[in-house]
């Protein structure tokens, strides 16, 4: 993965500094190219809650109580990097709070942008690009397959590297499922699943955030919880098993009742892995279980019963909160 010097200004944070990365290729003046109302560069993007890399700042010594204010009404940078350094952009950083670096060459962090590593990381000397992993839960009919594609079409329109995938991941796993060809009590089936998870996570996931990339996750270790929990297994045993495998990013579950899940599933047609579609009751178990986990800010509760679009503003407004990603522009379609 591409790394970048960096060149702290001042004394330097003691803990990194993430966000999303915003670059602007010019000179900025706060006064002529931050409309002061917005938070936005004229043209581009919001500047809020951004790792903002610029050439530098130019133009009037008010500029720097611009960005003051911007910082007093939640509307500035977390940090600030520059290729040239002068005045106005050490004062900028210095009355607004935020940390500012020097970079060698604007270009290093342009190829990041370009290669759509858009989160990234200041820490130890560097600018880091860092990758996120964003989960989608919910009972079976909630919509996780297709709100989790367009959610990584959203990501791909903004300039994001983004890779979705899903679980069960490997063929051979959901065909034992399709195939009954071992008798599948409820521990069977959580390790069935949970090894296909743990290989899944180091053969794909990994990976790929590793690279940077904002992988959007169809299922993950929350559905073991919740359907194996829902068939009577202890939830401190499915969480024991699966201790090495990280937490999310982001946990988004999508709420829709058991019955106009199982309908909505019906009416698409033809469909595999329709093993847990089966027994209503115990998909209702499993979303108290997930409405429990959601209770305990371990997932983000989206109301899914709506028509997608406003599912999607819900999901959009989930990521800008918690991650600090900018996809209002994005999910327009």
């Amino acid at each position: 993965m591409t790394e970048v010097p960096l060149y702290p200004i001042g004394r330097a944070p003691k803990e990194r500094v993430c966000g999303e990365l915003l670059v602007y290729g010019g000179f900025v003046s706060p006064l002529g190219d931050v409309d002061p109302e917005t938070g936005r560069l004229r043209g581009g993007g919001a500047l809020g809650g951004k790792v903002v890399a610029v050439k530098g700042f130019t133009g009037s010594t008010v500029g720097p109580y611009v960005v003051y204010s911007l910082k007093k009404r939640g509307l500035a940078p977390r940090a600030l990097v520059v290729e040239q350094l002068d005045a106005n952009a050490v004062a900028s950083a210095v009355v607004a709070g935020i940390p500012l670096y020097r970079v060698d060459s604007l270009s290093e962090v342009e190829r990041l942008y370009g290669e759509g590593l858009r989160f990234v990381c200041a820490e130890s000397g560097r600018l880091r690009p860092r990758g996120l992993l964003i989960a989608v839960e919910g009972v079976d009919g909630a919509g996780k397959t297709t709100v989790s594609k367009r959610l990584r079409d959203i990501l791909e329109r903004c300039g994001f590297r983004a890779v979705y995938t899903y679980e069960p991941y490997y063929d051979a796993v959901r065909s034992i499922f399709e195939s009954r060809s071992m008798e599948l009590t409820p521990a069977v089936e959580a390790l069935l699943l949970v090894a296909d998870r743990y290989s899944h996570y180091e053969s794909v996931i990994r990976r790929e955030v590793e690279r940077g990339s904002v992988v959007v996750l169809d299922r993950y270790k929350y559905s073991t919880i919740a359907y194996q929990g829902a068939a009577g297994l202890p939830i401190e045993w499915l969480l024991e098993i699966q201790r090495y495998l990280p937490d999310p990013d982001l946990a988004i579950y999508l709420d829709v009742d058991p019955e106009e899940g199982l309908r909505r599933k019906a009416a698409s047609g033809p469909r595999s892995l329709a093993y847990f579609e089966e027994d209503v009751e115990r998909i209702r178990r499993a979303r108290e279980i997930y409405l429990g986990l959601a209770s305990e800010g371990k997932l983000v509760l989206v109301d899914a019963r709506v028509e997608l679009s406003k599912v999607m503003e819900k999901v959009v407004d989930a990521i800008e909160e918690r991650l600090g990603l900018d996809l209002r522009e994005c999910s327009r379609e």
